[in-house]
């Protein structure tokens, strides 16, 4: 998926770990999210994963990628609030 200017690759996750509210580890359903500086894929920008339950609410790929759009405009906007 292309995304201002960012090629974003999205693959399915069955085995993302996080802390439930009792402080245990679990293993979760998701997504893995790269994004790339542009279609070549040679410069990873970031590496994030998205868990139902957690980041998103269902397993689905259109919720994945509401997500990383969301990530990218929240990075831009930290990227703009910060320029000197």
């Amino acid at each position: 998926m292309k995304y201002k200017g960012f090629y974003i690759w999205i693959v399915s996750d069955n085995e993302i770990k996080r802390v439930d509210k009792k402080g245990r580890d679990v293993l979760c359903e998701g997504f893995m999210i790269q994004i790339f500086e542009d279609e070549t894929e040679q410069v990873e920008i970031d590496n994030i994963s998205a868990a139902v339950g957690f980041e998103i609410l269902e397993n689905s790929l259109a919720e994945a990628e509401q997500f990383a759009k969301d990530y990218v405009d929240c990075e831009e906007k930290l990227c703009k609030n910060n320029a000197y």
